[in-house]
């Protein structure tokens, strides 16, 4: 019987929102469809997980790791590469003594650096596990452990050439979207609550998770081209670590005889709220962000994160682009005149080119990931 399945699940995976909030989503369906399943997530003490975890209830496990950024001089590499095999070490003793108290039989990785370790000692215990990618183009992480993967989930039909892996293993499931985003058009738009007024074409802007300089600053620097326009208004997500700065930014070119509509947050749990009042979004390309706009059917204006590895936010915004769903900026071309420019095209001639894109289906609603990863990890 469907929810009478008891079993032991471990999911890994953490560091930004694009691994966390897919495996939220896959905990979600778990506990509403096989609520006897056992669930135990491992993660970092400093990664954003641990919060978005924690307040679902389920087992949280900490384990030491870190990513193995590369750049820098000769002696810096050395460095982060002694650093980063300390961790690992430490992280594997740490898996190791988890799985065996946990005892799942299943491990699903999410991706990112913390996975390394875990994904480590479930190859010396012999313990089977399941990768999902969220990217366009396959981490380093999961592309290295694909090769010991019972199964490889991928979120874009064309990753699968990527994974030097049989391709009975590889499974399309799409990304994972929490429940809360699914549920996003059955909310009553509030734009009085962010202080956004109905009538006005809302813009809204964020750099993923943890913020981001470049798209923060550009889009401040809109103000002076807005300023006394009443059609148009701005709300920025600018993240935690730039909200004072900006917030004085803001307040110091503010003029009362301004007509622009003009907001600014650190952070937003309630994405789903801005999804129901966002006409147009202005963002990185993180995997999550990508999945989200798709499901939520919103026109974007995707900068990439020029220094991702692989390159894979180019990659995922220019399947949006293509798709007639995004227009791709390079982080290297943007400013404030082509960002006007861009949004100016789009709103001319009656906003002809923004109803076209808002007009194309990506089909992503029909797609129920997180019930075709689930169900596979049931009959494995």
């Amino acid at each position: 019987m469907r929810g009478s399945l008891e079993k032991k699940i471990l999911i890994c995976g953490g560091g930004t929102a694009g691994h966390i909030y897919p495996a939220v989503a896959i905990i979600e369906h778990i506990r509403k469809n096989y609520p006897a399943t056992k669930l135990v997530y491992v993660g970092t003490e400093r990664g954003m997980e641990k919060e978005f975890i924690s307040r679902l209830g389920v087992d949280f496990r900490k384990i030491k790791a870190t990513g193995l950024a590369s750049g820098g001089n000769f002696f810096k590499r050395v460095l982060v590469l002694l650093k980063f095999l300390f961790f690992v070490t430490f992280g594997f003793l740490q898996s190791t003594r988890i799985v065996l108290e946990s005892k799942p039989d299943l491990v699903l990785g999410m991706g990112g650096y913390v996975c390394v370790p875990v994904l480590l000692a479930c190859i010396v215990l012999g313990k089977k596990f399941v990768l999902h990618e969220q990217n366009y183009i396959p981490g380093r992480v999961n592309r290295i452990f694909s090769r010991f993967a019972r199964k490889i989930f991928v979120s874009f039909d064309e990753t699968k050439r990527f994974l030097k892996v049989s391709e009975n293993r590889v499974i399309f499931s799409g990304n994972p979207v929490r429940e809360s985003i699914k549920k996003f058009s059955l909310i009553e738009p509030d734009y009085e609550k962010w202080g956004l007024e109905k009538q006005r074409f809302t813009v809204v802007a964020f750099g993923g998770s943890l913020g981001a300089e470049k798209i923060n600053n550009v889009t401040i620097g809109l103000y002076h081209f807005y300023r006394d326009c009443s059609h148009i208004q701005f709300l920025l997500i600018c993240g935690e670590r730039f909200y004072k700065d900006l917030e004085k930014r803001v307040g110091s070119i503010r003029d009362n005889k301004d007509r622009l509509v003009f907001r600014i947050f650190p952070y937003v749990h309630e994405m789903e709220e801005i999804y129901r009042i966002a006409d147009l979004i202005i963002s990185r390309a993180g995997a999550n962000t990508i999945a989200e706009l798709s499901f939520c059917n919103i026109p974007a204006i995707l900068i990439p994160y020029p220094w991702a590895i692989e390159n894979h936010q180019y990659h995922n915004a220019n399947f949006l682009a293509r798709n007639g769903k995004g227009i791709l900026i390079l982080d290297s071309e943007l400013s404030e005149k082509v960002l006007v420019n861009t949004i100016e095209s789009l709103l001319a001639d009656d906003r002809r080119k923004y109803k076209k894109m808002k007009e194309k289906i990506m089909g992503f609603q029909n797609i129920r990931s997180a019930e075709i990863i689930t169900n596979s990890l049931m009959e494995i």
